[in-house]
């Protein structure tokens, strides 16, 4: 990359560290400060404003020996010093100090005469007693003084390192009050300078290196607010400014330095259409991750975990492919999840032809190894900075979104891939013993593709990489990814892809500093992609949330007999018990088996082994993220600050509430980001899941009644195809989102979320019956029948008609008052029954039974099936 692109792209990024690197926590005299306040404040009735900025100049000088070495000699790229270009943007003078300073403006949101206002008159708070408050709080509120400030929130969130717990905003009541703002602000910013002291590849490739602090900054200061004004509310956070104003500053320097337009008055137009927002979407995710032609066997775990994680990487490098061909860094890539990206860039005719040479490369490459099922669409809009302020942005998405979607209807160009696939089955080696590839039965299997199954298994070169991938993901000695060029010399001892990413990405699971891959640029990115715990030291290169949790086999699933109930010939267990090996992911049968449970008091299980599958997504996301603030709040700052907290709910808090929780621990994550998730486990499981998910995820949106998902569980037997599971799961999704969103389907049943702790202790109550021998099963069997017919009732009398026809649908009381007679106490043993007053206990039965039946129709069917399921 350009080395002054880089350096202004610094310059932006780090324009705000001031803001957390404190004068005392330096060390810096007030010398330092009165000399570099003449150099870099602005000033307003007599004094100095904004002393932040000094504290930035302050990191980059004291902190050089943890920093690339360029950032402080003369000379690194043209123009300014890096210093002077980070600190000055409050005070600028040259033209490449006045973009950082319009960038740092626009990603604000503010309009010129805002801008200035703000720099002449601000009055900084006490920022150090000041927290990050939850955007989620006030999304969709009628709140009419958007000034409020901190003080009117009822949430914030703790000043810690992101961790599973430390992104949950808490009530401002349950806060610790005897911790000063400035220790919490001190121990974190000393927390972050022994991690900056660890990074990798700071000498070899900064480039590489700066993407690892910018990671390393996501991780400590996602949590701090960026607003110090008293009248700003604080609910950006600094991490989203300084990646919003870097990418800005980045799309700002291209346009002008590739139009010759590098001067003040140019820079300081904001209504040319400087910026290129291109956004990306990848199609056919599901058919991608689902495709199965029922031949997969024991492999099936690993080829869809390889699978999904497979799109999180096309997303990815399709971005990075972009930003590549731009000659702009990654950190330009202002959103990516669930199979979509945003990039800002600079708006210039070499930048659209490099979008469309890419778009067409990575779709040659799809359409290659999918036939069609799978493509990437990528559009742009153009815009102006003043399209990014106050009462602007909303309409800039929108455009966005107009254009995406039309990009939606044009997935194929149908003129250059329309018909006939030509010289398909020439590329079939009939010398195989599957030439056509039994796990997606699509494409040829090749020679190579054995190495990762079993001597007499064949793969297509895409299912075995997904199988390669699937494998290493749950290997917690292999949790870094090396994304390197397609010629890097990778040792032959370790597994690569056979077919790279698009032509042009290998992938391999390595670990190492990899310095010399580096150095020579053949090391694109570094991941570190493990499941971050509580108080987890942070990673020494790039960390990423793109993978999810994976049961895998430990040593005493050999003496597990739960997988050995049932009637199993003896090829059967044997196959069983081979499959179990320690590391390697369970498979489906496996997980299902964990559904049953031990017998009360006796020998052996009960239960139906059995998979849920659980599909969930936020209700009305594009309605949140276009209405849900106000049009002049909607600023790029403040929806990405927005997007990544949603995300980090299923990418950070899921994954390790799975891998920690033992009653989760058999749930398989297929994916889960942006804003929805699809798991698979032991279906009695999966429904315990969806009830805590449900309250865990009110709780992260600050218990804000707008803010919800809808969710759909289907059970299955293990051996379903997973495209079938896939099919249901999402129909059932449908079912819920039909019924007025907010809800769950159950066993073909939708309710409201708020009605499942009713249902659930509703089960709870029938299997006290059972187990205390009031109500038998025969019992539970009969009424299937009823709720039937309650159901159908409610329905038919729902205009208060009932025709003669419909009559019979009535009768369930009759019946149920029947059933309750005949077989209350029945189970009871002899003594117990002559000496209970049964008569007393079949009305408290029949009272209960009537009114669930009443008040629930067919819904009651959710706690009975669960209760009969778990006995059977």
């Amino acid at each position: 990359m350009d080395p002054t692109m880089l350096k202004m792209v610094s310059g932006g990024f780090f324009h705000d560290i001031g803001k957390v690197a404190d004068k005392n926590v330096m060390e810096i005299d007030q010398g330092y400060v009165d000399r570099h306040s003449n150099v870099f404040l602005p000033t307003w009735d007599g004094r100095y404003t904004h002393i932040h900025a000094v504290y930035t100049s302050a990191f980059i000088e004291k902190f050089q020996d943890f920093l690339p070495k360029e950032f402080n000699q003369p000379g690194w790229g043209e123009g300014d010093s890096l210093i002077s270009l980070a600190a000055g943007h409050h005070r600028p003078e040259t033209p490449m100090q006045w973009i950082i300073a319009d960038a740092d403006r626009v990603s604000s949101g503010w309009d010129r005469a805002e801008y200035d206002n703000h720099q002449s008159g601000v009055q900084p708070r006490d920022y150090q007693k000041t927290r990050l408050v939850p955007v989620f709080e006030r999304l969709m509120s009628d709140v009419s003084d958007e000034h409020t400030g901190e003080e009117s929130h009822a949430y914030s969130y703790p000043l810690r390192i992101q961790g599973p717990s430390s992104i949950f905003p808490m009530k401002k009541t349950d806060q610790p009050k005897n911790i000063k703002g400035t220790q919490e602000y001190d121990a974190l910013f000393q927390e972050f300078s022994l991690a900056l002291e660890q990074l990798q590849h700071r000498t070899e490739n900064i480039e590489l290196w700066f993407e690892h602090v910018e990671s390393l900054v996501m991780l400590f200061f996602s949590s701090v607010p960026a607003a110090r004004a008293g009248r700003v509310v604080p609910d950006i956070s600094l991490y989203d400014h300084m990646k919003t104003t870097a990418a800005l500053t980045a799309a700002l320097y291209g346009y002008h330095r590739d139009t010759d337009t590098l001067t003040v008055s140019a820079i300081r137009n904001d209504d040319l259409q400087k910026l290129l927002i291109i956004a990306g979407d990848f199609y056919g995710i599901q058919n991608f991750i689902f495709s199965d032609s029922g031949e997969a066997s024991s492999h099936r775990a690993k080829i869809l975990r390889g699978r999904s994680f497979a799109v999180s990487l096309f997303s990815e490098l399709a971005a990075d492919m972009l930003c590549r061909k731009i000659g702009i860094p990654s950190i330009c890539v202002v959103f990516n999840a669930a199979g979509k990206f945003e990039i800002i860039a600079p708006n210039t005719e070499s930048v659209k032809d490099a979008v469309r040479q890419i778009e067409s490369q990575i779709n040659d490459w799809l359409i290659d190894i999918s036939f069609g099922e799978t493509s990437m669409g990528i559009g742009w809009v153009q815009a102006s900075p003043g399209d990014f302020t106050h009462g602007c942005y909303g309409d800039l998405r929108d455009r966005l979104g107009l254009i995406m979607e039309e990009k939606k209807c044009r997935k194929i160009d149908l003129s250059r891939f329309g018909g006939a696939v030509s010289g398909y089955l020439d590329t079939f080696n009939n010398d195989l013993n599957h030439p056509l590839c039994p796990f997606c039965g699509r494409r040829p299997s090749v020679p190579k593709g054995a190495d990762m199954l079993d001597s007499k298994e064949s793969a297509c070169a895409i299912c075995r990489d997904h199988i390669f991938m699937g494998k290493s993901l749950v290997n917690p000695q292999k949790n870094r990814i090396a994304i390197l060029s397609k010629d890097a010399n990778i040792k032959s001892s370790e597994k690569k892809l056979i077919q790279p990413i698009f032509d042009t990405y290998q992938v391999a699971f390595l670990n190492g500093d990899l310095n010399d891959l580096a150095a020579k640029g053949l090391l694109y990115r570094y991941f570190d992609f493990s499941i971050r715990g509580e108080n987890q030291p942070a990673s020494d290169i790039t960390t990423r949330l793109i993978n999810g949790y994976v049961p895998v086999y430990a040593p005493e699933d050999a003496y597990d007999d739960r997988y050995l109930d049932g009637e199993k010939t003896d090829r059967h267990y044997e196959e069983i018990m081979s499959q179990i090996q320690t590391g390697l992911p369970r498979t489906f049968e496996h997980i299902a088996c964990t559904a049953l449970r031990s017998k009360p008091n006796k020998d052996g299980f009960e239960g139906i082994a059995g998979l849920g599958v659980l599909k969930a997504d936020v209700d009305n996301l594009g309605k949140l993220m276009a209405c849900g603030l106000k049009n002049e709040r909607i600023t790029v700052s403040r929806l990405a600050t927005l997007s990544r907290q949603l995300n980090n709910y299923f990418t950070v808090y899921l994954p390790y509430m799975l891998q920690t929780r033992p009653e989760y621990q058999n749930v398989y994550t297929v994916f889960a980001g942006g804003d929805d998730l699809f798991l698979i486990g032991p279906w009695n499981r999966i429904i315990d899941l969806a009830r805590e998910l449900k309250e865990s995820f009110a709780r992260y949106v600050c218990r804000n009644s707008e803010i919800h998902f809808s969710a759909g569980i289907t059970v299955h037997k293990p051996n379903t195809p997973v495209s079938h599971m896939a099919e249901q799961a999402e129909e059932s999704l449908h079912q819920a989102k039909d019924r007025g969103r907010n809800r769950l389907t159950l066993f073909g049943e939708t309710v409201l979320w708020s009605q499942t702790d009713e249902l659930q202790a509703i089960g709870q109550k029938l299997e006290t019956w059972l187990q205390d021998g009031w109500i038998n099963s025969a019992m539970l069997y009969r009424l299937n029948h009823l709720l039937e017919a309650a159901g159908l009732e409610k329905r038919v009398v729902k205009n208060r008609i009932v025709h003669l026809k419909d009559m019979d649908y009535t009768r369930w009381r009759a019946m149920l008052a029947y059933t309750v007679g005949r077989n209350v106490g029945q189970s009871l043993p002899k003594d117990k029954r002559q000496s209970e007053n049964i008569h007393e206990m079949a009305k408290i039965i029949h009272q209960d039974m009537g009114k669930w039946l009443m008040n629930l129709g067919s819904a009651f069917r959710i706690p009975l099936w669960e209760l009969l399921y778990n006995r059977r």
